[in-house]
């Protein structure tokens, strides 16, 4: 039995909905609705329960198994409606994948969350793993662009924009000759908000081609796979325009916008993949059909109802919503005999190789927790054995397992995984031989751009506003909603949200 708090009236879970779960915003609006529906129903006999039957009525069918598509997914199921989730791979979780090497499984890619992701948060908290995170040990950044190879990143900066370009480990990426031309930004005539929005261009500008570089471009190559002429200043560092306004230079608006330390990142003990398992329990509890290794290859639309048709599923499954929470390509080609989409904001982020080497008998050096390589597609190595205590403790002593991040290649995985222990052999300053490698594993990735992309949120707007025309269809994940796991999941949430209550209230009476 839940308590409506505000209004004393209890609410029992026998109703058909499942209220152990819900939010407080999420019980807040459930209170106010029941209480609208036992006013209603003193004047029209079987009011509430009409409206429960028509929940757990209405049919919603949510294409793709990444985080964006569990979540909406999930908002949906909570409140009793008949959910069927249809993912294309093996098993649910996207970029949240797995890898096996050996008798070790790890994280694929994304393998932790910032401190200061609260959506991701609270569904750590549900699922009943919030006890077991445990924090990125060791987690520095090392870049590789500077004249002496990979140093550790400079430590007062933001986006790598340094504060004083005169400190060491600062002039160690850009020299004596980088350090006077960054200085020039003090003399230059003050900044106006405004007059830059391209991070790429204001770094040029201001500071010279050294520091966009080998400072700012590494990152954010990495980090987004896009330069920094097309990232957002304003979205990308909120806090620096103003800034700008009160010091009238970069620097001195660095210098008033870093925080001291690197934010920290957390992850179960076991792997972050272990909140994708939970999730998809938490979808049974709710009766969710999960069906995986189903590619969608239809959407249709007749009269009233979207049919869903897949490989592997003999006839196509009814939906009276239709969320679609596949990757951009994958969505653009379902939805369009349908809706013609605007164009996304470009450049778009290149694939990415991603390879897990566990290695025995190297004595890799201390080099950081992610050190990035030089040039515009740079490659990236993490020992994730040195920044996650449980993966050192499951290795034999002398073993380690690093991950190597490369464009995209049309070669063998023998090739990839080639490729990827010379880039770590050059970035860890270590030669790692091929009799060293235990074991290997291959994953590419598309990316999702990111949300201080120029341009990115009036083209998601568009996007939205388009497809909206189209009756009980939502759209979420990462290429609408930036490639922050956080933001994807908070956005699909918001949109799972509004989209279930357009359906369950359309045709109901608002008196």
């Amino acid at each position: 039995m839940a308590i409506c708090w505000s209004s004393s009236i209890p609410i029992s879970s026998a109703s058909g909905f499942s209220v152990s779960s819900w939010s407080a915003a999420e019980s807040s609006v459930m209170c106010r609705l029941m209480l609208s529906m036992f006013s209603s129903a003193r004047r029209q006999d079987g009011g509430m329960t009409d409206l429960v039957t028509h929940a757990h009525d209405t049919r919603v069918v949510v294409v793709g198994g990444g985080m964006a598509g569990i979540v909406a997914a999930l908002e949906c199921a909570r409140l009793g409606l008949q959910v069927t989730l249809i993912e294309a791979g093996p098993q649910l979780g996207g970029s949240l994948d797995r890898a096996t090497l050996g008798d070790l499984t790890v994280d694929a890619a994304a393998d932790g969350i910032p401190a200061s992701a609260k959506t991701l948060a609270k569904l750590i908290d549900e699922v009943g793993l919030s006890d077991e995170l445990e924090t990125a040990r060791d987690d520095e950044l090392w870049l590789g662009a500077g004249p002496a190879g990979p140093a550790p990143a400079p430590a007062g900066t933001v986006l790598g924009i340094p504060a004083n370009p005169w400190a060491e480990d600062v002039r160690r990426h850009i020299e004596g000759r980088g350090a006077w031309r960054a200085y020039l930004d003090r003399v230059r005539p003050p900044l106006t908000v405004g007059r830059h929005r391209s991070l790429g261009e204001l770094v040029s500008s201001r500071m010279g081609e050294r520091v966009r570089d080998r400072l700012v471009a590494p990152y954010v190559l990495a980090v987004h796979g896009v330069a920094p002429e097309f990232i957002d200043v304003d979205a990308a560092a909120p806090s620096l325009n103003p800034a700008l306004t009160r010091t009238g230079s970069l620097s001195g608006a660095v210098a008033q916008t870093v925080r001291p330390g690197s934010a920290q990142r957390r992850a179960p003990r076991g792997g972050l993949f272990r909140l994708i398992d939970a999730l998809e329990a938490r979808l049974r509890d709710f009766d969710v059909d999960i069906r995986t290794g189903a590619a969608v290859t239809e959407i249709r639309r007749e009269r009233d109802t979207w049919l869903v048709r897949a490989d592997s599923v003999e006839e196509p499954v009814p939906a009276d919503l239709l969320i679609v929470a596949a990757d951009e390509d994958a969505a653009r080609r379902l939805l369009s005999p349908h809706v013609e989409l605007p164009a996304s904001a470009e450049p778009r982020p290149a694939p990415l190789d991603v390879v897990l080497l566990r290695i025995e008998g190297v004595d890799l050096p201390e080099r950081g927790s992610l050190v990035i390589g030089p040039g515009s597609e740079p490659a990236t190595v993490r020992p994730i054995s040195r920044t996650w205590p449980w993966i050192g403790e499951a290795l034999a002593e002398g073993e380690h397992i690093i991950r190597v991040t490369l464009p995209h290649s049309a070669g063998s995985d023998a090739e990839v995984v080639g490729a990827a222990r010379a880039a770590a052999s050059d970035l860890c300053g270590v030669a790692i031989p091929a009799g060293a490698v235990r074991a290997s594993a291959r994953i590419s990735y598309s990316r999702a751009a990111p949300a201080s992309l120029l341009g990115h949120d009036e083209a998601a707007q568009a996007v939205r506003a388009r497809a909206r025309e189209m009756p009980a269809l939502a759209l979420v994940g990462g290429w609408l909603s930036g490639n922050s796991l956080d933001r994807v999941a908070a956005d699909a949430i918001a949109e799972a949200d509004a989209a279930r209550r357009a359906v369950l209230w359309r045709g109901v009476d608002p008196a």
